[in-house]
């Protein structure tokens, strides 16, 4: 009686202990899901908090620097190609990878952010200034005189721009002879644009007085202006043309004006001429000075 009672007391107690056991094991299991649960929301927290701050980063990322570099180049790798063909043997393929050479390079950065605001209107102007100058030459088939007059509007443009950003941060080229010529056609450029403002300025329509005499027939008037040159040079040649506007702004070409005779700095030179019917069709006039014939020394 006694033996069967004490194996009845110790299988009790086991299962006593397994039942005991089996709690500790499940609650232990527990406890591990939890911590497990709250390590990967931890890692997860971290993971965002990462792309959040890295998010903020590149938001604040200024481009200035690498787009000098990706501009330098882009720059000597055009030159390396343009090196291969004379001028005469150029297509307009030839001058359309020209463009592609540096937008390659440059055009990721088009209103990128960056830390010197100036920089950046000349990158994007640059950029832009490709851009467009690929749009106008791809319609174009041969390389003929309207061809190249277009295209050396455009590198005038470019070198312009080139010698700004220069002055700002310099262009870190291979080739630094080649950007030397560039930098100084630019400064060309930006004096030849220079003393043409003043000219357009000088020579305004409100400038020129409307005269009227006994050689003047009915059916005409005469303007004529006296104007100072104050580009600080000598106007070697001016070609000046007139377009005058009818009541509903309708354009009608006028009389053209050229002068050889050289035009001294700070002297006075006058201009003049006559429209038929002044007072009856024309409205007003404007004055255009052609860029392609103004020189001066």
């Amino acid at each position: 009686m006694s033996c069967h009672l004490n194996s009845i007391c110790h299988r009790d107690v086991n299962q006593g202990l397994n039942i005991i056991n089996k709690t500790i094991e499940m609650g232990g299991l527990t406890l591990i899901k939890k911590l497990l649960r709250v390590s990967l929301i931890s890692v997860l927290l971290i993971l965002l908090l990462i792309s959040i701050f890295k998010s903020i980063d590149n938001r604040n990322k200024t481009y200035d620097s690498e787009f000098i570099t990706s501009l330098a180049k882009g720059l000597d790798e055009r030159w390396k190609v343009t090196d291969l063909k004379n001028y005469d043997e150029r297509e307009v393929e030839d001058y359309k990878s020209y463009i592609d050479y540096e937008l390659i390079e440059i055009e990721q950065y088009k209103n990128r952010k960056f830390k010197n605001p100036k920089l950046k209107r000349l990158a994007n102007t640059y950029i832009n200034v490709q851009l467009n100058e690929r749009k106008a030459i791809e319609s174009r088939d041969t390389v003929e005189s309207a061809f190249m007059y277009e295209w050396n509007d455009y590198q005038d443009r470019r070198f312009e721009l080139l010698l700004d950003i220069n002055s700002i941060v310099a262009i870190p080229v291979q080739d630094k002879i080649r950007l030397d010529g560039i930098l100084k056609d630019g400064k060309a450029v930006k004096e030849f644009n220079r003393v043409y403002g003043i000219l357009v300025d000088t020579l305004a329509p409100k400038d020129f007085v409307a005269e009227t005499g006994s050689d003047i027939s009915g059916n005409e008037k005469r303007y004529i202006g006296n104007f100072e040159n104050t580009t600080g040079h000598d106007i070697i040649s001016i070609y000046i043309g007139i377009d005058y506007y009818d009541k509903d702004d309708n354009r009608h070409v006028g009389p053209l004006i050229e002068s050889y005779d050289i035009w001294k700095n700070g002297t006075k030179k006058s201009f003049e001429f006559s429209i038929l019917d002044s007072d009856t069709q024309i409205k007003y006039f404007k004055v255009f000075i052609s860029k392609r014939w103004l020189s001066f020394r």
